[in-house]
């Protein structure tokens, strides 16, 4: 693996542990005062992030194909923002090569927004920024923005507007899945999240979900042809995309937080924001179990995952023996950089290489 992510997750330590040593006292509009990390080794740390990320070349399968993206015709926009096939993502590809005309400057704007999103949300509403940011990489929502460039800008806005729900704002939060479409339509299956994550985190809510997940999984055949015809076209069930199973150690790592709470958590007495996230972590697993049969659906775990790396913060919290919680809290840290490390392989990242070298 090459150095290049090691020293990110060094940075991602030091900055993001320096953030949380010296938080600053702010004063919010209701004259609430709170703590937010320091905001300098936030930044820091955020700029670290994208400069690898958009100044990365030909790493992620999908690279190329993002790196030659062009629209002459603006007309051809006009009619994708109407029609909701990635009429952001063509919009700003066309703004891009106005701004810079280089092939690279729609991969690094890409990085600004997509780790900006992030890192912002993170910043606002963790409770522990460091092990928040360091859930984000050993979760691979970093790295996986390296190939699935489109799909990672809708999980940032989705994830910048998540919040939407837990404070119940309907129309704004159709306005946030709206707005991630624009960028790639399946992100409108995360209007579903809006009606069940507000519920109890009991054993009724797994149980719902467990039922949902196994209805999914083999309703395949129907969800692929209904997809055809909103796309107008035929689902090729023979392709790798489609039929390809995702990878059995992405299901178990998205149970971790679930048997967690199971089996070390207290369940009495949540308050609103810890249910939220606790509800995240479910959804989040089952939805990988539904999409187990097929990584066209496996994929929604881009969307899913975004607000684990802020659950799994609330879920430690709810370990009430200290003892038993740090042990946890190192024990996933471990199991997760180990994660991290395969699936950078996994992702064919592995060998990095700069812009600057073929200038």
């Amino acid at each position: 693996m090459s150095i290049v992510y090691w020293a990110v997750l060094a940075a991602t330590v030091i900055f993001g542990g320096m953030a949380d040593a010296f938080p600053k006292t702010r004063i919010g509009r209701n004259g609430r005062v709170y703590l937010r990390p320091e905001p300098v080794s936030v930044l820091l740390l955020a700029l670290i992030l994208i400069s690898v990320s958009g100044f990365r070349y030909q790493v992620g399968t999908d690279f190329m194909a993002y790196y030659h993206w062009t629209v002459d015709d603006w007309s051809e926009i006009f009619k994708s923002i109407v029609s909701l096939r990635n009429g952001g993502f063509e919009l700003l590809a066309k703004l891009c090569r106005l701004v810079f005309d280089h092939d690279q400057t729609l991969i690094f704007v890409s990085a600004c927004i997509t780790i900006g999103l992030y890192v912002l949300t993170i910043y606002r509403i963790s409770p522990s920024f460091l092990l928040s940011m360091l859930f984000y990489l050993f979760l691979g929502q970093w790295q996986g923005g390296f190939n699935g460039i489109r799909q990672y800008l809708a999980a940032a806005i989705l994830f910048a507007g998540h919040r939407l729900v837990l404070e119940k704002k309907l129309w704004q939060y159709i306005l946030v899945v709206v707005a991630a479409t624009m960028f790639h339509f399946s992100a409108a299956v995360m209007i579903i999240p809006y009606f069940l994550l507000n519920r109890k985190a009991d054993v009724t809510q797994l149980v719902l979900l467990a039922i949902g997940a196994i209805v999914i999984r083999f309703s395949y055949d129907f969800i692929f042809s209904v997809i055809g015809s909103i796309k107008d076209k035929t689902m090729d069930l023979d392709r790798v995309y489609l039929s390809a199973s995702v990878s059995i150690f992405r299901i178990l790592v998205a149970f971790v937080p679930v048997i967690l709470y199971l089996v070390l958590c207290r369940k009495d007495n949540l308050n609103r924001e810890q249910n939220f996230y606790m509800n995240t972590l479910f959804f989040h697993a089952f939805s990988m179990l539904a999409g187990m049969g097929s990584t066209y659906f496996g994929r929604i775990g881009i969307y899913t995952g975004a607000a684990v790396t802020v659950g799994y913060v609330h879920l430690f919290r709810l370990i009430e023996d200290e003892r038993s919680r740090n042990i946890t809290v190192y024990a996933v840290l471990v199991g997760l950089f180990l994660y991290w490390i395969y699936s950078v392989y996994a992702g064919g990242i592995g060998n990095f290489q700069w812009i600057f070298n073929n200038l």
